[in-house]
């Protein structure tokens, strides 16, 4: 698979849409994400950076897991 070397690389209209919606919108429209994540907004990640990833950052502050119905909270980006 060849990765876009161009098109679009950060969604801020997805702030505050669930993150399954976020990420079913990410995967159309960037076919060659290959790894699109839901995480937890406090959760520690690494800082590499991989041009095939977004990770979703939602809201688990109503004791969920990070899963498709919490909110996006910041904007998804490749990296």
């Amino acid at each position: 698979m060849v990765l876009q070397t161009n098109g679009k690389s950060s969604w801020s209209e997805l702030v505050g849409k669930k993150g399954s919606e976020a990420m079913a919108v990410i995967l159309r429209e960037r076919p060659d994400i290959t790894s699109a994540i839901l995480v937890p907004q406090d959760a520690v990640i690494t800082d590499d950076y991989c041009c095939n990833r977004v990770r979703i950052l939602v809201d688990c502050g109503d004791g969920g897991d990070g899963g498709g119905d919490a909110s996006v909270t910041a904007v998804p980006m490749i990296g």
